[in-house]
């Protein structure tokens, strides 16, 4: 399959990213700058410009959980998120859904509180409101990873690279290490993670280390639909 992965640096694009290098399978990246995403040619890929979002031989395919989850089971084989008709990946897809719904959306109002009040005066109770949410998200992934490695099995999945691309927002507002040492612990061990390596590097703008499944970039002005 053709496949463009379109990200921005610091966005939980990286989850995708770091799945594409566990695939092993050719890819290309194109990197759309934030203020690139409002523009023409981007929202044709995706009306709400918002990444990730992915072509597939031509066609669009957007949101996280969407494309984390057509990614893995392209290699079933390599269990990166149980097989279809158990009860391990109907959690799995729970997981998918609160990463994607409860987990992330918990970090807006904190990042861009101008989307939730039209008047600038609250905007820092907004800000406040937000951090409180946050903290109250990640104590309860941190509970959760209590004696766990990682968010199910022994070895790292998509849901462990979505949270892992998520959770760093976290390290700006409160003691990860102190706070939180479950899912502190968490981000070291992905941190170390070849993949997560790679794609920490190229959201970076530095050379990745190789191996790797990327054959290169495109520009967004050259794509067309």
């Amino acid at each position: 399959m053709d496949t463009i992965l379109f990200y921005t640096p610091g966005t939980c694009a990286l989850a995708a990213i770091v799945t594409l290098e566990w695939l092993g399978q050719p890819y290309r990246l194109c990197r759309v700058q934030k203020a690139e995403r409002q523009s023409e040619p981007f929202l044709r890929i995706n009306p709400r410009g918002q990444v990730p979002a992915m072509l597939v031989d031509g066609r669009p395919l957007l949101e996280s959980n969407a494309i984390l989850a057509h990614l893995v089971d392209r290699r079933p084989e390599l269990a990166l998120l149980p097989r279809h008709g158990t009860w391990e990946r109907d959690i799995a897809n729970q997981w998918l859904a609160y990463l994607a719904s409860a987990f992330h959306a918990a970090f807006w109002p904190m990042l861009m509180p101008q989307r939730y009040t039209l008047e600038n005066d609250c905007q820092a109770t907004v800000r406040q409101a937000g951090e409180e949410a946050v903290r109250r998200e990640l104590r309860r992934v941190d509970t959760y990873l209590e004696g766990k490695d990682f968010i199910q099995g022994t070895r790292p999945s998509a849901l462990d690279a979505y949270l892992h691309a998520m959770s760093r927002w976290g390290n700006s507002l409160v003691d990860m290490a102190k706070d939180h040492p479950n899912l502190w612990r968490h981000q070291k061990t992905m941190a170390r993670d070849p993949a997560v390596r790679f794609g920490t590097a190229v959201e970076r703008g530095e050379p990745p280390p190789e191996p790797h499944a990327l054959v290169g970039h495109v520009e967004l002005a050259s794509i067309t639909l």
